[in-house]
């Protein structure tokens, strides 16, 4: 198993065996539930999940704003949360992200250069228990160098069928200020996978890793939320 799989693995572990106190739950119609609040990191109980060495994940001020900073050490590791949310009642996830340097000779696609300069995991039912784990569905929202068109769905090579990214946004910023993106989640995912979500989202993970290129990798996160009821 490799070690990427095993990582994933653990994702689901985190997600399944997380405290439910503070998980996301979906809201009535017409709110807006954020799922991730770089301000709120520790009362929301993110969890970082280390796969090899540590991306310095820390509080910084970019654009005027409180946000994350990932910035890749030759490393790979991501940040997690429980949450429970209905993609059929919250259908629409906006969130704001800056990559300020990208690794050029990555390539999602291969094994040996599957690094990301920002990525938005959602994953989708139950993960099952630490006895008994269970990939679940993932989707994966990505900004990548321009190795790969815009638009497109990648089967991610360590886990196929299981997780697929879809490219939001590929290459250099145009400016040094956050971009906001919005996606409509059950038509992505019905986009990537060929049938509509299997259960709710049980899982959000945030992840920048440079590990396999050992190129430079800094981004940025803002607030991560979705819209109920529209």
């Amino acid at each position: 198993m490799g070690a990427r799989h095993a990582w994933l693995i653990v994702l689901f572990l985190a997600a399944a065996c997380a405290a439910p106190g503070n998980a996301v739950r979906t809201a009535e119609p017409g709110r807006k539930l954020r799922l991730f609040d770089p301000e709120t990191i520790f009362a929301d109980e993110w969890q970082h999940l280390p796969l090899k060495g540590e991306t310095d994940w820390r509080m910084a001020v970019m654009d005027g704003r409180v946000s994350l900073r990932a910035s890749g050490r030759t490393s790979a590791s991501g940040l997690i949360r429980r949450v429970h949310v209905d993609s059929a009642a919250c259908p629409i996830l906006e969130w704001s992200w800056l990559v300020t340097r990208l690794q050029p000779g990555a390539d999602l696609r291969v094994k040996d250069r599957e690094d990301v300069g920002a990525s938005v995991f959602l994953l989708f039912g139950d993960p099952g228990f630490l006895a008994d784990p269970k990939p679940v569905p993932t989707l994966r929202y990505v900004w990548t160098n321009k190795a790969v068109p815009e638009g497109s769905v990648i089967d991610n090579p360590y886990m196929p069928g299981t997780v697929r990214s879809v490219v939001v946004r590929r290459g250099d910023p145009k400016s040094m200020h956050f971009v906001i993106d919005r996606r409509h989640i059950a038509e992505d995912f019905e986009r990537a996978f060929g049938t509509p979500p299997p259960g709710p989202i049980e899982a959000i993970a945030l992840f920048t890793d440079n590990d396999q290129t050992a190129e430079p990798v800094e981004a940025y996160y803002g607030t991560v939320r979705v819209f109920c009821g529209e």
